[in-house]
C-alpha cells in the first residue's frame, strides 16, 4: 500500500475533463501517489507512466537533471496506484494524469524545498516560477516537492496568488509551460 501521507496537506483543484489523460501502467507496478509527477517510459512506442524520480536519471547538477525532467514531464498522477494490484485484485488498465499544458484547470499544493531538498517556507508573488524539487541527501528529484526558480527554461509550474508578507511551506500553484 502507498505511504500517501503528504496528500493530506494538499489541496487543489481536479483539472477539467479535456485536461485528463491516460497512461498504461509500467510493466512492473510501483506504488504511486495523486499529486505525482509523472513522465513517460516511451520507448515501447506506448505512453507507459513512470514517476518522475525514476524517469529521469541525475545529470550532471540539479538545473541540468530539472531541464531535462521538464522535457520528459508529461502530468500529475489523479490516482493512488498499489504495487499489490493485480495480487488480490484487477490491476488498473490504465492512469489517469493531468495533462501538462499551460492554461489547463489543474492546480495544486505542493511543498516547497530548497536546491538540496529540505524544507524551505518562502514567501512568492502570483506568477513566481517554481520547478521539481529534490530529494534530500541524493542525486534525485522529489516525485511531489517543489523549488522555488526565476529560471524561464525551468519553470514547470506558477503560483496561483501571492503568499502575503508570512513565510508559507506550501505554495498552490498551475502548469507553466
Amino acid at each position: 500500500m502507498p505511504r500517501c501521507l503528504n496528500v493530506m496537506h494538499q489541496y487543489g483543484q481536479v483539472p477539467a475533463v479535456t485536461d485528463i489523460r491516460h497512461m498504461t501502467p509500467p510493466d512492473t507496478l510501483v506504488d504511486m501517489c495523486p499529486g505525482d509527477f509523472l513522465g513517460s517510459d516511451s520507448s515501447t512506442g506506448v505512453l507507459k507512466a513512470a514517476l518522475i524520480q525514476t524517469d529521469q536519471a541525475w545529470d550532471t547538477n540539479l538545473a541540468t537533471t530539472q531541464t531535462a525532467a521538464k522535457a520528459k514531464f508529461q502530468g500529475v498522477n489523479l490516482q493512488e496506484i498499489d504495487s499489490d494490484d493485480g495480487v488480490c485484485n484487477d490491476a488498473p488498465d490504465c492512469i489517469p494524469f493531468a495533462l501538462y499544458r499551460e492554461g489547463s484547470t489543474f492546480q495544486r499544493a505542493y511543498k516547497i524545498v530548497d536546491a538540496n531538498g529540505a524544507a524551505a517556507p518562502t514567501t512568492w508573488t502570483r506568477g513566481q516560477g517554481f520547478t521539481f524539487g529534490k530529494v534530500a541527501g541524493s542525486n534525485l528529484l522529489s516525485n511531489d516537492t517543489i523549488q522555488k526558480t526565476d529560471t524561464a527554461g525551468l519553470k514547470v509550474f506558477q503560483a496561483v496568488n501571492d503568499s502575503g508578507t508570512e513565510s508559507q511551506a506550501y505554495a498552490l500553484v498551475e502548469f507553466k509551460s
